[in-house]
């Protein structure tokens, strides 16, 4: 397995909220005790605003789960996905950072690679039997044969901010 990442980590990216169903991936992926001894917040559940800013009551993971995955964490992503690629290594990839992929690599209507940009500047290809598009919002697949719908009524935005010193209730 390779794996190409364009940025190095760790890299800034916006936190993140995890939901409780990632628990048995992670579970599946060897990392959830790597998560468990992580110094990420443990989220017992979420809460809504809507658009005039009213919070809705908190949603309480355990009255809906019934199991050990119904806790989460809240996550800091420059560490979180630095351990995540880092994993990915330990368990036997080939890792390049600060590598872009430029094109997926076609025989016919099948991915059959990648044609990437290493860090020497020279363009590479790589073959490979399963090919996996990972760019996230660049969406380069779904962009190249147009597949991505947008719906006008998902358009959302999100705010975030730090906080020193606050007090948290455990449940």
């Amino acid at each position: 397995m390779v794996l190409f990442e364009k940025e190095k980590f760790p890299r800034h990216h916006i936190g993140e909220s995890l939901m409780t169903d990632t628990y048995w991936t992670f579970q599946r992926m060897g990392f959830l005790e790597k998560l468990k001894a992580s110094p990420f917040t443990q989220k017992y559940s979420v809460q809504f605003a809507n658009q005039a800013g009213r919070e809705s009551h908190p949603f309480y993971f355990f009255e809906a789960v019934h199991n050990e995955s119904a806790v989460t964490w809240q996550v800091n992503r420059a560490v979180f996905d630095k351990m995540l690629i880092e994993h990915a290594a330990e368990q036997g990839a080939t890792v390049h950072q600060g590598v872009t992929v430029k094109q997926v690599l076609f025989e016919g209507d099948k991915a059959t690679g990648v044609e990437v940009k290493m860090e020497d500047g020279l363009p590479h290809s790589f073959y490979a039997k399963v090919v996996v598009d990972a760019t996230g919002q660049s969406a380069m697949l779904s962009n190249k044969f147009r597949w991505r719908v947008r719906d006008p009524k998902l358009k959302k935005a999100v705010l975030y901010s730090y906080f020193k010193g606050a007090h948290r209730e455990k449940i």
